[in-house]
């Protein structure tokens, strides 16, 4: 426990550092884009505009809503998958920065982390005028909204760091990773209600899934305008657990990740 108490401290310590790689990652990552950051707010809008088109004009379904549930579930989802995805092979990718200079290993999924949140808050403010449009229930529970990213940002920067770690050892990670990212997504009720699962079955899918809770607890905040429902804690449980396990990883593994890259 003393060692990840010590890394958190020395995250703390190094945020100049790390609002430096997140700004420089940033700027790298929109620089030569005729739209620049708009492409924060354009990449889950035009993933959005096919599956609506896929299921609410094709096949008549989702409701005169459709468009605003879905854009709420993937806007947390793209941040996880982003963050995911650009940890697996984060190390590698930093390998000689990291036999240089010492600082926590742990600065670098942050980084990617942080890059997502920033997507995700620029597609909140996209959310907000599409929820007039939409005729959502805006109540004082949106304010909800604010405990929730933090309890994301904890939940995902958990599993960066896990996937950070093992992509070191395993180099199939990201392959692996991509198609399960895939699978998740239809797994978790944002093309569908988690109503639409039967009832019978309908806890252990909130159990078992940690998507289920946070997509549904977006939906009734942003959307139905109610308070999140208390299977929420599982996502929290299931954010903590994560966070410690990433944590327990990163520093146990400190001192072998600069010598396997």
């Amino acid at each position: 426990m003393n060692k990840i108490k010590e890394e958190i401290l020395l995250l703390i310590d190094r945020a100049d550092l790390i609002r430096y790689f997140v700004g420089s990652e940033l700027k790298a990552l929109y620089k030569n884009k005729v739209l620049g950051f708009a492409w924060a707010v354009l990449d889950p809008f035009f993933v959005m505009l096919v599956y609506v088109v896929l299921v609410s004009v094709i096949f008549k379904r989702g409701g005169e809503q459709f468009p605003i549930l879905l854009f709420s579930s993937l806007l947390p989802w793209r941040w996880f998958s982003y963050a995911a995805n650009s940890s697996v092979k984060t190390f590698i990718a930093n390998a000689s920065l990291i036999q240089t200079v010492k600082f926590p290993l742990s600065i670098f999924p942050i980084n990617s982390v942080l890059i997502g949140c920033f997507n995700y808050m620029v597609g909140l403010v996209v959310l907000i005028p599409m929820l007039f449009y939409f005729n959502a229930n805006i109540t004082l529970n949106i304010l909800w909204i604010f405990p929730l990213i933090l309890v994301q940002l904890i939940f995902i920067f958990g599993i960066s760091m896990i996937v950070s770690v093992i992509g070191v050892y395993f180099n199939d990670l990201q392959n692996i990773l991509a198609f399960t990212l895939r699978i998740g997504f239809y797994l978790s009720p944002a093309l569908y209600e988690l109503s639409s699962i039967p009832s019978e079955y309908q806890k252990i899918y909130i159990l078992i899934n940690p998507f289920a809770s946070l997509f549904q607890t977006c939906k009734n905040i942003l959307v139905y305008g109610t308070p999140p429902e208390s299977s929420i804690l599982i996502y929290c449980l299931y954010a903590i657990t994560f966070f410690l396990i990433g944590i327990y990883l990163i520093t146990k593994q400190s001192k072998k990740i600069p010598k396997l890259l």
